[in-house]
This record gives structure tokens, sequence and C-alpha cells, in this order.
């Protein structure tokens, strides 16, 4: 029931933290107890006709009910207690005076209010009431000394001063100790903040992992799948290849036996039904050649190589693996139109590479820059383009794969190579093939640099030409 009500007293926002929580419901759990409290003192007074008492607790019901509707209000915090306490000190100083000032049994609840101020809002309010204790009891001395008092009593055979040293004195003990549990918890509580944050941190990193990992797994089962499908669609490919070649063949003997028969070619529509015959046969053979290609760069690429490091035609590579990445983006669900422009320096002829390693590379570069420039499709006027250029020095191989996506920020610009990095959301990402593709660059002796470009971002490979 008590829980009930001071949840209600408590706004919303006040529960976005741990520390702001439990400070709302110590604040509003002490505005009840003095609002029941100061109640209970008010009516008993009034029974007994205890006009003093009435006097001085009173007030501070109505005061202790405003302030739990502030607090509600959403007033600062702060403001409503410093009116609280304000009211708190008047009200006790009031009771201690009509109860016989320093022979009243109410004043060690001077030592009382400045812990809970402390408590409840923090130092700053904890000072101030203590500082405004400390001059009431000054204050309550300068009357005893001029024999100022509400009810005429005076009953005690001590010194004033030796009385008003031991009231400072178990204030400060009182609230130095409070100070100290204060410090200590919260040093303990941003400690404990601080660890569960880590700890969630290293939660959500493990949960993100764990996703990379999954869904490498599925990758590697496409993978494994895509080769076997290839190597399926190899074996008919061959005999489609193999009999196209075969029939040109035999077209050629057909003439050969034709001629031998002396039929005119002018006076017979066979020659002409031959040559429509072998150039169909001619593109069945040239696509099928193509094809046949396609399914041999896709098992290289799953399959992976023996590492074996042998010249290799760069600019083919290049053209080879950009067609192949581009078909990959055709055929995913976020498909778009992309421009592919094809820089490529005829003079560049064989170039040491791992074939089965730097073709990952070009497919890694090229659908990163499919994913960039897909961010931007929204945009008006808009059309995605990737730029492949390849050039060389006297000593070097420069490959550059350019988009005209939004860029990389420079803030993350070192950070993309590092493993498991993504900017991309949930599982669309594994943040590993920047990662891979700067592994397989060094292995061939070269470097990757990542720079804006004209409009979005440029890697530049560059390769020595001897290794």
């Amino acid at each position: 029931m008590i829980t009930k009500i001071i949840k209600y007293f408590i706004p919303t926002e006040y529960h976005e933290t741990q520390e702001l929580s439990r400070r709302a419901r110590l604040a509003v759990g002490v505005y009840i107890i003095v609002t029941l409290s100061t109640l209970n003192y008010s009516v008993l007074s009034l029974i007994i006709g205890y006009g003093g008492g009435l006097i001085s607790q009173a007030p501070l019901f109505f005061i202790s009910m405003l302030c739990l509707y502030l607090y509600r209000r959403r007033v600062a915090p702060f403001v409503v207690a410093f009116v609280f306490f304000t009211a708190a000190i008047i009200s006790i100083s009031t009771t201690i005076l009509f109860s016989g000032g320093f022979s009243s049994f109410i004043i060690p609840w001077l030592a009382t209010t400045p812990i809970v101020a402390l408590l409840v809002s923090g130092k700053k309010m904890g000072y101030y009431t203590l500082f405004a204790q400390l001059g009431m009891l000054i204050m309550f001395y300068i009357f005893e000394l001029y024999g100022i008092s509400a009810t005429g009593k005076y009953t005690t055979d001590f010194p004033l001063s030796f009385i008003l040293s031991c009231y400072i004195g178990l204030i400060l003990i009182f609230y130095a100790v409070a100070t100290v549990f204060e410090n200590g918890k919260s040093y303990a509580m941003n400690m404990l903040y601080g660890k569960n944050e880590e700890l969630q941190h290293v939660i959500d990193k493990l949960k993100s992992t764990q996703q990379q990992l999954v869904q490498q797994e599925k990758l590697a089962s496409l993978g494994q799948l895509t080769a076997g499908i290839a190597h399926e669609i190899k074996n008919p490919l061959n005999f489609v290849n193999n009999f196209s070649d075969l029939s040109i063949e035999l077209i050629e003997e057909v003439r050969e036996e034709i001629k031998n028969l002396e039929i005119s070619s002018q006076n017979s529509e066979v020659f002409g039904i031959l040559d429509d015959i072998e150039t169909n046969l001619r593109k069945i053979y040239e696509h099928g050649s193509r094809a046949d290609s396609i399914v041999k760069s896709m098992l290289q690429h799953s399959r992976g190589g023996d590492g074996i490091t042998e010249p290799t035609d760069l600019n083919a590579l290049v053209n080879e693996y950009v067609n192949l990445s581009f078909r990959g983006m055709r055929a995913d669900k976020n498909q778009m139109n992309v421009d592919i422009e094809l820089k490529l320096d005829e003079s560049i002829g064989e170039v040491p590479l791992t074939t089965e390693d730097f073709s990952r590379v070009i497919v890694n570069l090229c659908n990163n820059g499919f994913d960039a420039m897909r961010g931007k499709l929204n945009s008006e006027e808009y059309t995605p383009k990737l730029t492949i250029r390849t050039h060389q020095t006297d000593t070097n191989i420069i490959l550059e794969i350019e988009d005209n996506g939004p860029g990389i920020p420079e803030e993350i610009r070192d950070k993309i190579m590092q493993p498991f990095f993504t900017t991309k959301k949930g599982t669309e990402g594994t943040g590993l093939g920047l990662y891979i593709t700067n592994d397989i660059v060094k292995a061939h002796g070269g470097d990757i640099k990542i720079v804006n470009g004209s409009e979005g971002a440029l890697f530049i490979i560059t390769l020595p030409k001897n290794r």
C-alpha cells in the first residue's frame, strides 16, 4: 500500500536511472512520513489542548502536503526539498521553544534534519540544514542566557556552554557519519553502475558476435551449397560446349561432302541453312563458354585455392569478378541499377597473384561499394556508379575501386579494417569483409588505403610488380 502511494507521487521520468529513482523514493517517503507524524502530533495536541504543539506542527503538515503535490507536478526536487526542510527547521525550532528550550526533549531532533536532508537531496541541502540548525542552537543559547522561554521553564544544572557544545558536537558527529555513508554509498553505486555498463557492453558485444558467427555459418553453408550447384551445372555445360564444337566440325564435313556431290551453292539453299546452323552453334559455344567461365569463378571463390601465386592477367581478373559481383547484387532482393565504368590500363600484363584469394578482394570491395551506394538511393537525381581503374608505376601496380556513395566518415576510417567492426544494422554485416581484404592485400606484399574520392569512398590497392 505504502509502495503504491510513494509510486503515485513520483513522476515517470525519475525512473530513468536507479539513482534518480532511489532519491525520488526516499524524498517522497520522508514527505509522507512527516505528513502523517505531524498530522498525528497536531491532532493529539488539539485533543489535550496543547496550543504550542498545534502551532509548531500544523503548518509543517500542510507544507508536507504541498511538497508532495509539487513533487508530483514535476517541480525541481531541490526546490521542493528547500521548501520542506526550511519548514521543518522552523517547525522543530518552534517546538523546542514551546517545550522548554535547552531542557526540551525535542532538541536532539536537530541532529537528524541535516542527515535526512543529505540523504534526500544531496550535499548542498545537507550543508544548508546543518548551518541552519547550528544557527538555531546558537539562538536558543542566547535565549537561555537572557531567560527567554515560551514556557517559562528552565531546569538544568549544567552550564549552558557545555550543553551547547554537546549538542553541536552531536549534530556534527551524526552529520559526519551520514556524509561518510553517503559518499561511500555514492562511490559504491557509481562503481556498480560502471560495472553494470561494462557488463552490458560485454553482453551486447557477445550477442553481436554470436549473431555474426551464426551469419558466417549460414554464409559458409551457402558457399558449400553454391559450390555443389556450380559443380553440377558445370557437367551439362561441358556437354553443351563440347557438342556445339563438335557440331561445327560436322558442318564443315557436310559442306565438303556437298561439294563432292557437285551441288551448286548458288542453286541450293543447303549452304544457307548450314551457315545459319553454324552461326547458331558458334553463339551457343560462345555463351556456353561464358557460363563455364562464370561457374569456374564461382567454384574458385567458394572453395578457395591451394595458395599458389602465379602470373595472372590482372585486367581479366578484375573484369571477371566485377561482373560476378554485379550479377550477384542484381540477384539480391535489394538490387539496383549501377553504372559500371572500367578504366583498365591495357599495358598491364600479368601480375603475381594468388587468384582465388585476390578475387575475394575485388568482390568484397565491389559489394562494399554497392552497399554504400544503396544508402543514397532516396536522393533525387542520383545514379549509383562504380568506377574501377588499374594503372602502373615503375615498381607498382595500382588498383582503384571508387563509388559515388556517401563516403566514409573520418572518425570511423581507422576502424573499418578491424575485425567485427561494421556500420550495418543487425546481422546484415559481419564486419569481416574489409578485415579479410586487408589481410589478403598484405599477404600479396601490398597495402590498401581509404580516402574520400571525388564523391564517395575510394579504395587504393598498391601491389609490387615483382615478389
